[in-house]
């Protein structure tokens, strides 16, 4: 099975759990505010005069929070803001609720959770506002509690409050950056062929989607090419195998090189598929133009030639209601998918490659265009069905 094989049944078997983390974080923590109910019943001097109905109401709302957020599965940054905000209100009248000062500021210290939530997966303007409204109602509970004691007491009570806020947030912001960096590394590493430096059929699979994408939003066909060195065996029997690994670099650098000169970086992908062979796609230029670029570029700077095989990929939009078209040499699929698609890009251009060995090598060959009929307007969407003209 190949790696575009193996993607494809990933994806399929990919479930979204019911809950992200950041919802059943913000679940968790509004049910740890219902003790306080059961505390002011059976101890009533808990809390000041009056303050029973106040305190319903806020569990009330920490109950419209659970729901909600149950229901809905996954928040979005506006809803998790809303509810942030919510609950640190609830947090914060609920510590003034408390007539011992003591348990005002251990109450106070939940303000320190939303914000912490944040910072393990919104983006820095919520966390960075959830926290400053979570230390500015933090400083005023400080004070409340404390002000009568003494301007030093109250000083070290808001610097007290104000680290309890700031440190999670901090050091979980610390730990997502980091997080981010190793898996940033380690995408980079699993996409990356590590004896060229270009990306292999796995890394294809984005860049390939992109590049499909926008040539259907655009109508402008794409190019793709089928690289393939020749005699590679005879290097590899003749000068070793690390010869063959630097000639395969030296190939890998002068493609990428080639293709770059005419075509942008963000406009075309180079990768090398298995062995001596490597895969373009890029947005359409002349095939002649960038095929002679190529051949042009490798007599120069290697010491091997290569041999192209070449298509012109036209995207279209899927016909509505039909899986084929009424034309000879229509090849469909149920399920086409961008796995099937590159693998019909790389079979046409094959063709053409083994038109090029046949004919003496060094030389590059033109497939025809392959039509490929794309799904909606959603990137990534399947391709129904192909024909090479």
């Amino acid at each position: 099975m190949n790696v575009l094989d193996q993607s494809t049944r990933r994806r399929a078997n990919y479930r979204p759990t019911r809950l992200d983390t950041r919802t059943a974080a913000v679940i968790a923590s509004a049910t740890g505010a219902a003790p306080l109910l059961a505390i002011a019943v059976l101890s009533p001097t808990f809390l000041r005069p009056n303050a029973l109905p106040i305190l319903a109401a806020v569990l009330t709302f920490t109950a419209i929070t659970v729901v909600f957020a149950a229901k809905v599965g996954r928040l979005s940054e506006r809803q998790f803001a809303v509810l942030g905000f919510g609950g640190m209100a609830g947090v914060a009248v609920s510590a003034y609720l408390i007539a011992d000062p003591a348990g005002t500021r251990a109450v106070t210290s939940m303000l320190a959770i939303v914000p912490a939530i944040a910072a393990s997966s919104s983006p820095p303007r919520v966390t960075a506002g959830l926290s400053a409204i979570s230390v500015a109602m933090a400083t005023i509970l400080s004070v409340v509690s404390v002000g009568s004691s003494g301007w030093a007491v109250t000083a070290v009570a808001i610097g007290a409050a104000t680290t309890t806020v700031l440190v999670p947030v901090a050091l979980i912001g610390g730990l997502r950056r980091t997080l981010s960096s190793v898996n940033e590394k380690l995408q980079q590493l699993a996409d990356t062929d590590p004896l060229t430096g270009l990306v292999n059929r796995r890394g294809l699979l984005s860049h390939a989607q992109t590049l499909l994408h926008e040539s259907f939003v655009r109508r402008e066909p794409l190019t793709a090419l089928v690289v393939d060195v020749d005699y590679f065996k005879a290097v590899n029997d003749t000068a070793g195998h690390t010869a063959g690994d630097r000639t395969l670099a030296a190939v890998a650098d002068t493609l990428a090189c080639a293709v770059h000169a005419v075509v942008s970086v963000s406009d075309a992908v180079v990768a090398r598929t298995g062995g001596e062979e490597f895969l373009i796609l890029a947005t359409h230029r002349e095939d002649q133009e960038l095929s002679r670029q190529i051949l042009d570029r490798v007599r120069s700077d290697c010491t091997v030639t290569v041999s192209i095989g070449t298509v012109t990929v036209d995207v279209q939009a899927a016909v509505s209601g039909n899986s084929a078209l009424p034309t000879a040499g229509v090849a469909s699929t149920e399920s086409g998918g961008l796995d099937e698609v590159l693998d019909a890009v790389v079979r046409a251009a094959d063709a053409a490659l083994y038109r090029a060995k046949t004919d003496g090598r060094d030389r590059a060959c033109h497939a025809g265009t392959l039509t490929i009929r794309w799904q909606g307007t959603a990137q990534g969407g399947p391709a129904e069905n192909r024909q090479l003209q």
